[in-house]
């Protein structure tokens, strides 16, 4: 019989695997979730991935080193089910003290690298740590003789990996999807009380019987789903930035910015080679539409580059404004130069960062803009950290009384009626104009009219010309209609499962 418990033979080695199985568990699931936690405040790029993977792995190795020694003094399954409730206990104040600390170091460390890592050792390291410390302290406890030694250790860490493989697959494709973040890590911490108590308790059919009333009846998993395109394409241009790959195809009178192979997942950015400023794909000329809502914007935020063709239509149309364009990956900015006639100058301004970043940190500066457009897209979709509430909520304390929010979204997808009532609870009614894409026109302020909107599309066909399309070609477009259920759920830096919510209905 074991020190402190009522197992003996097989339920021991039991609660050893439980044990060693779930800390796997426990650990990938929180390295998933930290990702989230942390793009709010310092982006998602390979820089923020980078610091959190880092801290985890050194936070393990020392873990491992500590669970050694640990493991020598008086080794019992109740000492091993303490370390389960010392994770647990340690990972509590991230549920509740993180936002206020993530928000205190992005305002002091602005450099993504330093923030993320700074947080990820606050947040993450210490609970890693007493993780890292399970699994030589249940070989320890595990290994009867040195002749079976190298087949139970073998079988406790096929456990415990295996544990962290369901860990990663279960977060990633499942909870995430139907709970909030700081949901799934309060659960987590119960269910690490609870197997703490089925091994440390003296009673073990009570404690078997706590962890019974503690399931998760989960629904069915959505599936994500990408629309391709195909055409007969030529290679100009490929290279592997930090975030992607950045590909550069021509074809049909035309050269597109792709960011998968044969623009396999949509198309970024394209120029028709025989007419350049004409503007190709009917999404810009919606999102130009928004200066039917405002027509002579002196300040404009533009995040998301693409191939340009936006940031270089607003600086012929508006000579008097200033520009600022936000584009995190350099590549993008670089083939923009290169393929596209993107140039900055004394009026185009670029910065090179995560977009949610830049918000934040403009929010507690004195600059407010007329116009903003949100068009930040990777391979797949809009980055889940710039779709929720929080983000918009700050978008929305950049603008000046009067100014118009302009934003590139899909028209067909499971997302739609979650990010139309995320968008309404920040902005309150909008106009929503539908085509291939989706452009939400938001206005702080009462939107105008329809005569206005025509009165202002009329003063600017001659300067939509050069772009391809007329202005008055959108006003059918502008619809006050909510064609969304409103009973969807708002999507928020807790929830935002976007890529698995954006799959064609």
């Amino acid at each position: 019989m074991l020190p402190g418990s009522r197992y003996t033979g097989c339920m021991h080695r039991v609660m050893l695997y439980l044990v060693a199985g779930w800390s796997g568990f426990f650990v990938m699931a929180l390295e998933l979730l930290g990702g989230r936690l942390l793009a709010p405040y310092f982006g998602s790029s390979i820089y923020v991935w980078g610091a959190i993977i880092t801290v985890f792995m050194l936070a393990l190795s020392i873990g491992y080193l500590l669970g050694g020694h640990y493991s020598r003094a008086n080794p019992s399954l109740r000492r091993l089910c303490l370390l389960l409730w010392l994770a647990a206990a340690s990972a509590a104040p991230i549920m509740l003290f993180g936002a206020s600390l993530l928000d205190a170091l992005s305002l002091r460390l602005t450099d993504p690298r330093a923030g993320s890592l700074c947080a990820a050792l606050l947040l993450f390291s210490v609970p890693t740590a007493i993780s890292g410390m399970v699994s030589p302290y249940a070989v320890r406890l595990l290994v009867a003789d040195r002749h079976s030694a190298g087949l139970d250790t073998g079988r406790l860490y096929f456990v415990s990996t295996f544990g962290s493989a369901a860990g990663t697959l279960l977060t990633s494709f499942y909870l995430v999807l139907y709970f909030e973040v700081n949901q799934i890590l309060w659960a987590m911490v119960a269910i690490s009380a609870v197997i703490g108590a089925l091994g440390a308790l003296r009673r073990p059919l009570a404690a078997a019987a706590l962890l019974a009333a503690l399931p998760l009846s989960l629904p069915p998993c959505a599936q994500a789903a990408g629309e391709g395109e195909s055409a007969p394409l030529r290679l100009l241009h490929s290279e592997r930035s930090l975030y992607r790959q950045v590909l550069i195809y021509e074809g049909a009178g035309s050269r597109c910015l792709c960011f998968t192979r044969m623009c396999s997942i949509g198309r970024q950015s394209c120029m028709n080679l025989a007419q350049p400023d004409q503007l190709v794909f009917q999404y810009a000329h919606m999102m130009l539409g928004a200066l039917l809502l405002n027509p002579a914007p002196h300040d404009v935020l533009v995040i998301g580059l693409g191939g340009g063709s936006l940031p270089r239509a607003l600086a012929t149309l508006l000579p008097q404004a200033q520009i600022d364009l936000v584009e995190i990956d350099p590549a993008v900015v670089r083939v923009a130069a290169d393929y596209f006639s993107f140039h900055a100058s004394d009026r185009l301004h670029v910065h090179t960062e995560d977009g949610r970043a830049f918000v934040r940190r403009t929010v507690r500066g004195a600059q407010r803009y007329d116009l903003i457009m949100l068009d930040a897209y990777d391979h797949q979709y809009i980055p889940e950290h710039m779709l929720t509430a929080e983000f918009l909520q700050e978008v929305r304390s950049l603008l000046r009384p009067g100014a118009v929010l302009a934003a590139n979204t899909f028209s067909n997808s499971h997302l739609y009626d979650n990010e139309s009532v995320t968008y309404a609870k920040v902005f309150g009614e909008f106009y929503n104009l539908r085509a291939n894409n989706r452009v939400i026109l938001a206005r702080l302020g009462a939107l105008p009219d329809a005569p206005s909107l025509r009165a202002n599309a009329e003063q600017l066909v001659g300067a939509f010309k050069p772009f391809g399309f007329s202005p008055l070609s959108l006003l059918e477009l502008y619809s006050r209609k909510v064609d969304w259920k409103t009973s969807a759920r708002l999507l928020t830096d807790q929830y935002s499962p976007a890529n698995l919510l954006n799959a064609a209905p």
